[in-house]
């Protein structure tokens, strides 16, 4: 099986022990606005709350931007047609001798096997990122979006213009070098940056359109408007749409980097794929002309990463028929508008980013596997979503995280792991999503983790969200990332779940036995065991294989003790017979997956014990602890790497059930995908401590936060008794009291809320 063979790759690659270096230093492309989706739950951070960046309408466009958002799908609006492509799909044809080309993310390859020359392509020169056709009385516009446009003398686009839509005219074979064949084909469109050109399909007469091109760097665009009189335009054409690199002239397409022998295809993309023309698993067809063994790797189900599979089969072939979008020239002129498009199922979808990294891919430094750098630099980041077909506008939905490998990307689970899609998604009536996070191995830190809350602010916007019941899970990589956000941000989420998830980033066996998997972060603050106590809240479902090759059985082990330790509530599946590879290979998680229910977020905590890692905080990119449930804004005195800061807190205003700890254990067999050890933490509520209006404060390293009296039951209290302890100095704003309460502050004088509500205690330690 292909899917046994790639994740075997994961042993190779040895990811967890690679070496990397420090992390890069981003910058914000630009002061943005917050903008707070209701669907989102409170206590967020910044990097959730800022409004999408707009992308700059391009020089040369009257008309309005109105691309839909999931690629593989087109709209109307305005005179225009637009389409969305996919995103960093651009590795043309298929090798006949079927090896595709290995991505960065080394366990998620291309089927495509085209790659760049070194410079400006910067590894994504002629992806296609959105396309329009728009109409007004005097021209027709031809419009190409560049997902990377550092050089623009790089891409050149072909359209192919079959100009009644009938297959039994014209010409099949593609001008301009571009190696491809389509029926009916009667004129094309050539366009660089260096010219543009109408070219007859049957004589091969040029006309030069280049006055009507504008090239815009800003927006990566290319606009060619054509007068009416030049291009007559009627009826419906069957329109289609290949890039890639331009010859040195600019009036054609190079040969291009990779592509095996007899492969006559010189695009690295096509554009007009529709989603359910790129499946997440792609059946390929078996072609005449192919060898047995071949033959077999076409019959294959395999994973389609990249979106791309059917587009790497088609150029291979260099039959492009299938791609083609039916463009009516009646409804430009009339100026409808179709709505976006509501995809159900699986699909892939694009968003703008706050962050400005650059452009292009990266590879990590010196071929490591981890580096905590990202290598997806560009201003627009996909990521992967699924909409059940129960899923109706106005009714909210749960959303479950379903969070990358080490070496894989967003659309692990859709290539790998269908079924688990289907139980986690589809029965359980949950929107699922998973981010790129900027690369294969960041392990959920910085630029990664600000993907994760940009995509939520985006999600939130798109669907109708439940955000109390907003449940974290994710496999090894994604694992530890389960952890880390979870533990970081108890208060936004339901329920974790963490398959074969290293408790640290890297190789942990017990206590300091650790192999960090590269230095920084995953040295200094990659160790979650430390912050388990922040579950106190927050069930957890942890799943291992006891034969974990990559994930040692122990540390698993002791991050369900520190669980046990603390009498929280947890669920754990433990596989004699499993190790990581196979376990992830044989795609079933059922058990584990029917353990996330329907459970709602803790909102209401009478109890808080929250530890953080002050140096995670990064105030440019808006990530950072924003406290837990009352307490907010929390700073700490020392910063440094790897220094702690903690804050218990307890309001006796509030229902404070007393509970009894129950541990059970049974055997699941046969069990899914094998036997299985199972142990469940549970809780049985015996009563509730006796209320007051009392609060009391334990700090470790604080020197400032909010306690927020409304949410901790005190906003109608007259006075509130306050016990507050301190390693240092602190400043305590508490907010939402009743105006002229008293805080009566033992051992230190009382204060006095303002008419606002707002009072200070100040501590010396």
């Amino acid at each position: 099986m292909l899917r046994t063979r790639s994740l075997t790759a994961l042993a190779v690659a040895v990811g967890l022990l690679a070496a990397g270096a420090a992390t890069a230093s981003p910058t914000v492309s630009s002061v943005v606005p917050s903008i707070v989706p209701s669907d989102l739950p409170a206590q967020v951070p910044a990097a959730a709350t800022r409004a999408e960046p707009a992308l700059p309408t391009p020089k040369g466009w009257p008309f309005p931007e109105a691309f839909p958002r999931t690629s593989g799908t087109g709209r109307l609006q305005g005179g225009a047609s637009f389409w969305s492509d996919f995103v960093y799909d651009d590795r043309g044809a298929a090798s006949p001798l079927g090896a595709g080309q290995q991505s960065v993310a080394r366990l998620a390859n291309y089927d495509g096997t085209f790659t760049y020359p070194t410079g400006p392509a910067s590894n994504n020169g002629a992806d296609v990122f959105r396309n329009a056709v728009a109409l007004d009385a005097q021209a027709s516009y031809w419009r190409v979006d560049w997902n990377t446009l550092v050089d623009p003398t790089v891409p050149l686009a072909v359209w192919a213009l079959d100009t009644n839509a009938s297959t039994q005219d014209g010409v099949r074979n593609w001008p301009a070098g571009v190696g491809v064949r389509s029926p009916g084909l009667d004129k094309a469109l050539v366009v660089s940056s260096r010219g543009a050109w109408l070219v007859d399909a049957r004589s091969g007469d040029r006309t030069d359109l280049s006055r009507g091109l504008t090239v815009d760097t800003r927006a990566r665009s290319f606009i060619v408007r054509v007068p009416r009189s030049t291009l007559r335009v009627a009826g419906t054409w069957r329109i289609r749409l290949a890039a890639g690199l331009a010859n040195a002239e600019g009036d054609g397409m190079a040969r291009p980097s990779g592509a095996s022998p007899g492969v006559t295809a010189a695009a690295y993309n096509v554009s007009y794929r529709t989603v359910e023309q790129e499946p997440q698993q792609f059946k390929h067809g078996v072609a005449p002309n192919q060898t047995g063994t071949t033959a077999a790797r076409r019959a294959a189900d395999l994973g389609n990463y990249w979106m791309e599979d059917h587009q790497a089969e088609a150029l291979l072939e260099g039959d492009v028929s299938e791609f083609a979008h039916d463009l009516r020239w009646s409804e430009l002129a009339a100026r409808r508008a179709t709505p976006e498009p509501l995809v159900r199922g699986y699909s892939n979808r694009w968003y703008v980013s706050a962050l400005d990294l650059g452009q292009g891919i990266v590879n990590n430094d010196a071929g490591a596997t981890t580096d905590l750098k990202p290598n997806f630099l560009g201003r627009v980041q996909p990521y992967a979503v699924y909409v059940p077909s129960s899923y109706r506008e106005g009714e909210p939905m749960p959303l479950t995280w379903m969070l990358h490998s080490l070496s894989v990307m967003h659309n692990q689970y859709g290539a790998l792991d269908p079924q688990q899609v289907q139980q986690t998604c589809e029965d359980r009536r949950s929107i699922c999503a998973t981010t790129l996070g900027r690369g294969p191995d960041m392990w959920y830190f910085d630029e990664a983790e600000v993907d994760f809350w940009e995509v939520w602010n985006r999600i939130a916007q798109a669907y109708d969200l439940d955000p109390e019941r907003t449940v974290l899970s994710g496999y090894s990589m994604g694992g530890f990332g389960t952890y880390k956000l979870a533990l970081a941000y108890p208060h936004l989420f339901a329920k974790g779940l963490s398959f074969a998830g290293p408790p640290t980033c890297g190789i942990h066996v017990r206590g300091g036995v650790r192999t960090p998997a590269t230095a920084g972060r995953c040295t200094t603050e990659g160790d979650t065991t430390l912050l388990v106590g922040n579950a106190q809240h927050i069930p957890f479902v942890i799943a291992s294989g006891v034969l974990d090759e990559l994930v040692p059985f122990t540390s698993i082990q002791e991050q369900v003790d520190a669980f046990d330790r603390r009498g929280y509530r947890y669920h754990a599946e433990y596989y004699a017979a499993e190790g990581h590879i196979g376990y992830a290979a044989k795609d079933a998680f059922a058990p584990a997956t029917r353990q996330l229910g329907r459970t709602t977020r803790e909102q209401i905590a009478a109890r808080i014990d929250y530890t953080w890692l002050p140096n995670l905080a990064r105030p440019e990119l808006g990530i950072g602890s924003t406290g837990a449930y009352w307490l907010g804004d929390p700073v700490a005195r020392d910063k440094a790497p790897g220094a702690l800061a903690r804050m218990q807190a307890r309001s006796a205003a509030l229902a404070d059930p007393e509970v009894t700890v129950h541990q059970s254990e049974r055997a699941d067999v046969p069990g899914d995908p094998s036997p299985a050890l199972v142990i469940d933490q549970t809780w049985q509520r015996t009563g509730f401590a006796a209320r007051s209006n009392a609060l009391t404060l334990t700090l470790s390293n604080v020197s400032s936060l909010v306690v927020d009296a409304r949410r901790a039951g005190l906003a109608a209290a007259s006075t509130v008794a306050v016990e507050m302890t301190s390693d240092g100095a602190t400043a305590v704003r508490f907010t939402g009291l009743k105006p002229g309460a008293t805080l009566a502050v033992k051992g230190a004088p009382s204060v006095r809320a303002d008419r606002s509500g707002v009072a200070t205690v100040r501590t010396a330690g």
